[in-house]
């Protein structure tokens, strides 16, 4: 380039590192999973989601905040079809008479039906 002005080629050299070393990246959560089944099929219940604490790299934060697993109720969950029964036994009543032929009379209740559940309940109420 003796004492011309103009040089050919350029005045800048690039170079790409080949190993270049990692920039850290923090552990992040995965986006949540569907809610799973019910835990039963009327009355109180509840199901659960998860999610997945992954990615941390080069020297990044393996920790997520917050937990990886939700649980929700269910506010109005349906009633459970109960049908009735029979309370136990009460006491004996008295006797019909002091001597000779007599019986005397035990009573129990069948109750307790719900959520459209059978109100009758088989056998008698008294014995």
């Amino acid at each position: 380039c003796g004492g011309s002005t103009i040089c050919s080629g350029s005045n800048s050299a690039t170079e790409t590192d080949a190993k270049p070393p990692c920039c850290p990246v923090n552990a992040f959560w995965s986006s949540w999973s569907a809610w799973g089944a019910w835990s039963a099929s009327c009355g109180q219940r509840n199901h659960t989601r998860s999610r997945t604490c992954s990615g941390d790299s080069c020297g990044g934060s393996k920790v997520c905040s917050g937990s990886n697993s939700a649980t929700e109720t269910d506010a109005k969950p349906p009633c459970c079809q109960v049908n009735a029964v029979w309370s136990v036994w009460g006491a004996w009543g008295a006797w019909s008479k002091t001597c000779g032929p007599r019986s005397h009379t035990r009573l129990r209740t069948c109750s307790g039906a719900s959520c459209g559940g059978s109100t009758i309940c088989s056998g008698s109420n008294s014995a």
